[in-house]
């Protein structure tokens, strides 16, 4: 088995993340490795104002705030309060891959719903990242409860 010494974790900011990052917590623990944790979110939506130009709905730098106070909830219910974090915002799978391949990471976590099998997990972000990053990719499935 590869030793891993850099890991970037791929998670959004939902409630289903914490399961990804108590994973990542196991396994940085294992490798005792260098970790840092990555939210890529669409860029803030636009609307057209009344004059024909695109206006922001909200600030991109509010919405950055709200999003990295939501992830670092998440990290400290996985224990992963120590951990540098950042929300950025770009297209998810070319946004980790790069950062992968710019910090010479060893190991990306990234969730995985998988609901349906492997074929219809096609055109997924983590199906994306799989396939076009250059070092190992760790797909967490993503437990969610369903209440009735």
């Amino acid at each position: 088995m590869p030793a891993y010494n850099k890991i970037l974790i791929a998670v959004d900011s939902s409630d289903e993340a914490i399961g990804v990052l108590k994973q990542a917590a196991e396994i940085i623990e294992m490798y005792k490795a260098e970790a840092e944790v990555l939210h890529v979110a669409q860029s803030p939506t636009m609307a057209y104002g009344p004059w024909g130009e695109y206006v922001p709905l909200l600030h991109e730098d509010q919405i950055q705030e709200r999003l990295e106070e939501r992830l670092n909830e998440r990290m400290v219910d996985a224990g992963l309060a120590h951990i540098p974090s950042k929300v950025v915002f770009g297209l998810p799978v070319d946004t980790v891959v790069r950062k992968a391949n710019e910090g010479n990471v060893d190991l990306i976590i990234v969730g995985s719903h998988g609901r349906h099998g492997i074929r219809l997990l096609l055109g997924s972000t983590a199906n994306g990242i799989l396939h076009h990053a250059g070092c190992d990719v760790l797909a967490v499935r993503i437990r969610e409860t369903i209440d009735g």
